[in-house]
């Protein structure tokens, strides 16, 4: 019986190797056009590899969102804008808790350590350090936001129209914009504040002004460079528009480029405010009834530190976690565009 049993599977082993060979033979006989012809291709192979080929993209990308930096930089971020949506939630107290002190004695500062009722503790006239965090993130991230769209919007205009069309419009436009690059950010904001005074809306005119500079010399540089390349050619032949080509097929080819200068903008602005909310020290208007800690009409990061920064050897918890916000902030998102740069989120038109 074992005999018999063992000449069966080999007869059928047999069967089976004689029937690989016959379909790989059959295979072969029906596609000599695939074996012989130069580019040639199979629909169902062809198929089979675009599908893999997809999704070992997929995964790929999947793992760059898995990166440490990105997370960090998302997580920081939603902190922030979580912050600035629900304060009201987040904060144990109100906003004039933590902007006005109504008090007899205006002239006594308190710096008592972190408790139950003050986790983080409080610095300059008993405010809560938590709840000032929590409520001068709405307008940083306003402020930072805001300015940098603005920037974004004028620099591509005119970095586009500069690089395009060149001649005398590139001439006075790249003058101007070198004009305002040869001041430094801080003293420039500085100087129209004096003229124009320290007004929310102003300070944001004002920082939108100096991150145009930036935007249009990457936008003009890239627009030179497409310019030049055959498809431009292409349109023109065929009856394109200036308009159409350049906002139409120019433009998308360069706006992967903004992602590391939005980023660095962004970061940039939130030093900025926190550097002149830091030198405006003196702004403290006083009355016989309450006092309010300064006139910008908003609780600033930097104007905490500059406050606290005498008391660190005795109270460091009041100008540590104002300095910790800004860390996370300008961190976040300064990562936050490098991470989209390297994952290629946002892809040039494919041509």
């Amino acid at each position: 019986m074992y005999e018999t049993r063992l000449t069966e599977e080999l007869k059928t082993q047999k069967k089976e190797e004689k029937n690989h060979s016959k379909t790989v033979i059959s295979w072969v006989i029906h596609n000599l056009k695939f074996l012989f012809i130069p580019g040639y291709h199979l629909e169902d192979l062809y198929e089979k590899q675009r599908q893999y080929e997809l999704k070992t993209g997929k995964r790929r990308r999947t793992k760059r969102y898995k990166r440490s930096l990105f997370i960090y930089a998302l997580v920081a971020i939603l902190f922030l804008i979580s912050l600035a949506v629900f304060q009201h939630w987040i904060s144990p107290y109100t906003y004039l808790q933590a902007y006005v002190y109504e008090g007899l004695n205006v002239d006594i500062e308190w710096y008592f350590p972190p408790s139950l009722e003050h986790p983080l503790g409080q610095t300059f006239m008993g405010f809560d350090v938590w709840a000032r965090i929590v409520f001068g993130t709405r307008p940083v991230l306003i402020f930072t936001v805001a300015s940098t769209a603005i920037a974004i919007l004028i620099g591509i205009i005119i970095g586009a129209i500069s690089g395009y069309y060149g001649g005398w419009l590139d001439v006075i436009f790249m003058r101007i914009m070198d004009i305002i690059l040869s001041f430094p950010g801080v003293i420039f904001a500085i100087i129209f504040i004096i003229i124009w005074g320290g007004d929310f809306i102003f300070l944001i005119i004002i920082y939108s002004i100096i991150g145009v500079p930036y935007f249009a010399r990457i936008i003009r540089t890239n627009v030179i460079k497409e310019k030049e390349l055959p498809y431009i050619t292409a349109g023109k032949v065929a009856g394109a528009k200036d308009k159409r080509i350049l906002f139409r097929h120019i433009l998308p080819n360069c706006v992967q480029s903004l992602t590391i200068a939005t980023s660095y903008n962004i970061g940039r602005n939130i030093l900025s405010l926190a550097v002149l909310g830091f030198l405006r020290v003196g702004d403290v208007i006083k009355s016989s009834s309450y006092i309010i800690m300064n006139n910008i009409g908003w609780i600033e990061w930097g104007f905490d530190i500059a406050l606290s920064v005498d008391m660190f050897s005795i109270a460091p918890w009041a100008a540590l976690y104002p300095s910790i916000i800004i860390l996370i902030a300008v961190s976040g998102f300064l990562l936050l565009g490098d991470s989209l740069s390297d994952i290629s989120l946002l892809k040039q038109e494919t041509l």
